[in-house]
């Protein structure tokens, strides 16, 4: 697209009729187009809410500058009429294409929001899938960390239990030891005393029957005496009267 050239040698502000012809309002459609044409080329290489709304703005102001050029074409003469048709045609169909790119690239752009909120929703679900499997695998292991840990304090509550029963078992092992050797001495000494009271008690019998016999045999000396001395003699004596 070209636009007018413009007298650079005269410096007279424009007449009313120059404010209100095309040549007075083509020039800043024409530049408005080429900047449009500008963003739309950024905006196809990175997408970007904010120059997508400016170029959204700039298309509604090109096309009431569309709109007001072809009214004020109108005015012209024929001759020029149809020049500046040919003009505003020409940015008419530039504002068409750069309303298809943008359209193009809205749908694109929302296609791309769609997949990613599509996939962010996906992940985001399995994501969340994933931390309570994660979560419940923690609190399993925690629960088997804590029964293990009970279990591992029950096994040393019973070895503990177990050693003290085997200490307890040897000292009360030493303690039979000493029993049974003082149970031995004790019978040792219990065998002594038996036969040692046996034969005091065989002596005491011993004595006893030597009592008793030379009891006997002292009453028979006895008895044999008077009836050999005693008895004997009485029958040969005789008593003299007295004076």
């Amino acid at each position: 697209l070209t636009s007018r050239p413009v007298d650079t040698h005269t410096h007279l502000p424009p007449t009313p009729a120059q404010r209100m012809s095309c040549s007075s309002h083509f020039p800043g459609a024409n530049r408005l187009c080429l900047s449009l044409q500008r963003k739309v080329g950024n905006l196809e290489m990175k997408f970007e809410e904010k120059l997508h709304a400016e170029c959204k703005e700039d298309m509604r102001e090109l096309s009431g500058k569309i709109r007001y050029l072809e009214m004020l074409a109108q005015q012209e003469g024929a001759g020029r009429r149809e020049m500046w048709m040919g003009r505003i045609e020409g940015l008419t169909g530039t504002l068409k294409g750069l309303e298809t790119s943008l359209q193009r690239l809205e749908s694109r752009f929302l296609k791309r929001t769609r997949s990613r909120r599509m996939r962010a929703q996906l992940f985001g679900a399995a994501d969340e899938e994933q931390r309570k499997h994660d979560q419940n695998a923690y609190q399993i292991y925690q629960q088997n960390k804590e029964s293990l840990q009970s279990s591992n304090n029950e096994a040393s509550r019973i070895l503990d239990i177990g050693r003290e029963t085997l200490r307890s078992l040897k000292d009360q092992g030493s303690f039979l030891k000493s029993a049974h050797r003082k149970m031995l001495d004790v019978a040792n000494t219990l065998g002594l005393s038996n036969s040692l009271i046996r034969m005091i008690e065989r002596r005491e019998n011993m004595d006893r029957i030597f009592v008793f016999a030379g009891m006997g045999f002292s009453l028979l000396v006895l008895f044999l005496l008077y009836y050999y001395v005693i008895r004997g003699s009485g029958g040969s004596v005789e008593v003299s009267p007295a004076n």
